[in-house]
């Protein structure tokens, strides 16, 4: 009489021997960025990380509808800033305080996301819009809609936290991670090395720390543009992003030098300086379709 719950119970270990396996399988696979920059890298391409979410007049930064105007212009990344609220709700919001960018005051994760969800966004301009506080998920859903890739500025969050909402939210290729020092890069390339990440330029720390490098692209920060250094990191088979922020004048000439010195991927603020310099939406548009996977 035993028999069958005995073959039954084979059968269940089975089948989660056989998710654990394809989960592995899974995170040991690159994710679809990675991908897409090793392409640009190989065509010339450079392409654009909106800070913030690319904020404009009536468009307030970490808001769903920057993400959505972002991919109307053909910028493929939006760099977006992730908190955690008091309940456990990732949310997008760049201050520790809510009182600049919403209607609400005080610690941005002092609440609970009931509280936080109320709020409207103000615009740069300190001009009230109509939207709220979005959560990770909500941007999660535009990106996958959309083909944005999501660039996550982790203020409060861990990365097992981020790592298991990635999984959970099915968000691999939808998302790259900043990770500021060789720690942070090592913390999340142990739970899933192929999801995509930004890194300091310390390559021989970062391999020693088990990170995984053809996943990564390699910050070189907001200093003079270095098409040396570049090079170097193409000779090895590695893509590299640079921040603009302080050069942007309104010219074409800070994302025409980066591109020419073949960083892949330009962080910048002003959005349509920028796309208008690299050639205007369309081809921008079609550089992406080009690399995608």
């Amino acid at each position: 009489m035993r028999a069958p719950l005995i073959t039954s119970l084979f059968a269940g270990l089975a089948v989660v021997t056989a998710c654990e396996s394809q989960l592995a399988a899974t995170i040991a696979a690159p994710a679809a960025p990675a991908l897409a920059l090793t392409c640009f890298r190989e065509n010339g391409h450079a392409m654009l990380a909106a800070h913030r979410g690319g904020p404009a007049a009536g468009y307030p930064e970490n808001a769903l509808s920057s993400l959505q105007r972002l991919a109307d212009l053909g910028v493929l990344y939006a760099e977006i800033d992730v908190r955690r609220s008091v309940d456990g709700t990732l949310f997008l919001l760049h201050d520790d305080t809510l009182d600049r960018t919403t209607t609400g005051q005080g610690d941005a994760e002092g609440q609970d996301w009931s509280e936080l969800s109320g709020f409207q966004l103000r615009d740069n301009d300190g001009q009230l819009t109509e939207e709220r506080i979005p959560t990770l998920a909500d941007a999660v859903n535009i990106a996958r809609v959309n083909g944005v890739i999501l660039n996550l500025d982790l203020k409060s969050v861990h990365a097992a936290e981020i790592v298991s909402f990635i999984h959970d939210h099915d968000a691999r290729d939808l998302v790259a991670i900043i990770a500021y020092t060789v720690d942070d890069a090592a913390a999340l390339h142990a739970l899933d090395p192929g999801l995509v990440l930004s890194v300091p330029n310390e390559l021989a720390a970062l391999a020693a720390a088990g990170v995984n490098l053809e996943t990564s692209y390699i910050w070189l920060g907001t200093g003079a543009i270095d098409a040396s250094a570049d090079a170097a990191l193409a000779g090895q088979g590695l893509e590299s992003s640079a921040g603009l922020f302080r050069r942007e004048d309104g010219s074409a000439e800070p994302y025409l030098e980066a591109r020419a010195a073949g960083i892949e991927l330009l962080s910048i603020d002003n959005v349509d300086a920028a796309v208008a310099a690299l050639g205007g939406s369309a081809q921008l548009k079609d550089q992406i379709a080009t690399c995608a996977p």
